[in-house]
């Protein structure tokens, strides 16, 4: 049986994040297929798992978050190499930056994973010149490994030129969602369109580009007929409740995952109008509850959307998606209900977690098989 090690810097929802949380689905979805010897490295007290899964697990000594973050990670790959040592897995599936110190023992065996590249999206001076360690790091951490992956889109071509000249290869393992048996109804026609958007409230999620476009709405006499709904917290979200919104936004605040569900359910659309992402799980999860998608063209978000399910739109471009929000708002219930199905079916086919473990296992097999030549 194919032995595989796990590594991470944390597991959902002792650590917070999409890959923390990706690390937690992916393995108890492995375990639950019966077809590996899986061992997961992090650094929680163990066992974190349910032990019916059969997932073997290892704590390994945390980073100190009081130095430097980048150093500590280092050193935190440093132990995990350790345990590797020791372990000696068939195949090892990185996550971030958990395998790097000493890691060309491994390479003929390594999966790695660097998740959304964000260090690599960055659009200000600041955030380039703040990115470029961590970019050099993923540069050379990827072209020590067997494999790459990439969550498509336009992550793909960034991983490609960083591997170019190595024997690395990229391969396209997309995020996954956990998908209802049936998809969820479509609200009916009446009252206003319910536009709901989730995510931190940072400049990067393209906020300011939403509330321009319902301040436009608004001047226009049509704030009866659009209604913004964002969730989130985040550095600018008391900016946003000071300086007085436009009456068709209502500000939610954090909520928890039971508000959360339920909002997709109420809502016509999602709307994420972002200027830089990996592949958005909120995204995922609002096609798994079979809604329509307006989405800012970056990362991997063309591998969701497209005129079947949605618009996909230009990053800052508040006048296409002012015109998006126009089209959505044109079209009956029917024509709304048909996009919100697209997105299901995408979603059920292509990203539910049983579908890309088996994608992901079948690349582990792959690689693992390779290293025993």
């Amino acid at each position: 049986m194919l032995h595989v090690a796990l590594c991470t810097d944390g597991v959902f929802p002792h650590a917070m994040g999409g890959m923390q949380r990706h690390s937690r689905l992916l393995a108890e979805y492995m375990g639950r297929t019966g077809d590996v010897k899986l061992t997961v490295l992090h650094p929680h007290a163990v066992p974190l798992f349910d032990p019916t899964l059969g997932i073997a697990e290892v704590q390994v000594c945390d980073i100190d978050t009081k130095r430097f973050y980048l150093r500590e990670l280092w050193r935190y790959s440093g132990r995990v190499a350790r345990e590797l040592d020791r372990l000696k897995p068939d195949v090892v599936l990185s996550q971030g930056f958990s395998v790097w110190q000493g890691m060309d023992r491994f390479s003929d065996r390594l999966v790695l994973h660097p998740h959304g590249l964000e260090m690599f999206q960055g659009m200000s001076a600041k955030e380039r010149v703040l990115g470029l360690p961590f970019r050099i790091a993923v540069r050379y951490m990827a072209r020590r490994s067997a494999r790459v992956v990439s969550l498509g889109g336009l992550l793909t071509g960034t991983l490609q030129r960083l591997v170019r000249g190595s024997r690395c290869q990229v391969v396209v393992l997309p995020n996954a969602v956990e998908v209802p048996p049936s998809p969820t109804p479509y609200p009916d026609g009446t009252g206003a369109l319910r536009l709901f958007f989730v995510g931190r409230f940072a400049f990067n999620k393209g906020i300011d580009v939403l509330m321009e476009v319902a301040k436009r709405l608004e001047a226009e006499g049509l704030s009866d007929r659009v209604l913004f709904e964002l969730a989130g917290s985040g550095p600018l979200l008391e900016h946003y409740k000071t300086q007085g919104l436009p009456g068709n936004v209502q500000l939610l605040g954090r909520v928890d995952d039971e508000e959360l569900f339920q909002r997709y359910r109420d809502c016509h659309a999602l709307v994420l109008p972002t200027r830089f992402e990996g592949m958005p799980t909120v995204v995922l999860e609002a096609m798994a509850q079979a809604r329509p998608i307006l989405v800012s063209d970056v990362g991997a978000t063309a591998e969701l959307v497209d005129t079947s399910n949605g618009y996909l739109l230009p990053k800052g471009d508040a006048d296409a998606l002012y015109g998006a929000v126009l089209k959505l708002l044109e079209l009956d219930h029917a024509e709304r209900t048909a996009l919100g199905s697209a997105s299901y079916a995408k979603v059920l086919k292509r990203f539910s977690w049983p579908a890309v473990t088996q994608e992901t296992l079948a690349v582990l097999n792959e690689v693992a098989g390779q290293a025993k030549v």
